[in-house]
């Protein structure tokens, strides 16, 4: 979907974001990875960036 969609760069990447560490993103968007449950797809978030489908494969 974020290949399709996407007009943030990591739409090339399959909407891989990579790892950040908590405060990195916009508070909708670090609510819903830090608060999340892993391995589900979390949204819409919506950030002032857009709408976002977010999954957590894991956390250090």
């Amino acid at each position: 979907m974020a290949k399709r969609f996407s007009t943030c760069p990591s739409g090339k990447r399959f909407g891989d974001l990579g790892e950040f560490s908590k405060g990195d993103m916009v508070k909708a968007f670090d609510d819903a990875v830090f608060k999340g449950e892993l391995l589900k797809v979390l949204g819409p978030v919506r950030t002032k960036f857009g709408f976002h489908l977010i999954k957590v494969l894991y956390r250090n």
